[in-house]
């Protein structure tokens, strides 16, 4: 008898296991959402200050993290997102050119 309640427990905890391990973070600023990971790609629209957001991937240097359901957002303007995210993968979707000297426009 025991055993079939114990095994719907460990089902029941399993969803929130995973849920757990998904990289979130606090958005810091009024912040720029882009197509593309740089500030060549176009602006989709905004996250608000203190927002809590779901990440996908953050490019391998962690300037940019694709935010789930959004786009692309400055990895500076996120707080207490996990360091073990994945990279991202090799090709990305959107249109533009990423800019290696995007840090002189702040996301903007």
């Amino acid at each position: 008898m025991r055993l079939p309640l114990l095994l719907c427990l460990a089902a029941l905890a399993l969803p929130v296991a995973v849920q757990a391990a998904e990289p979130t973070a606090r958005v810091s600023g009024n912040v720029a959402v882009r197509t593309g990971p740089g500030t060549g790609y176009a602006t989709i629209g905004r996250l608000a200050d203190g927002q809590r957001v779901t990440l996908d991937y953050c490019t391998r240097d962690d300037r940019w993290c694709l935010v789930t359901g959004a786009g692309w957002v400055r990895g500076s303007n996120l707080i207490g997102w996990s360091a073990k995210i994945p990279a991202t993968p090799f090709s990305f979707i959107g249109g533009g050119t990423a800019r290696e000297d995007d840090d002189d426009n702040f996301g903007f």
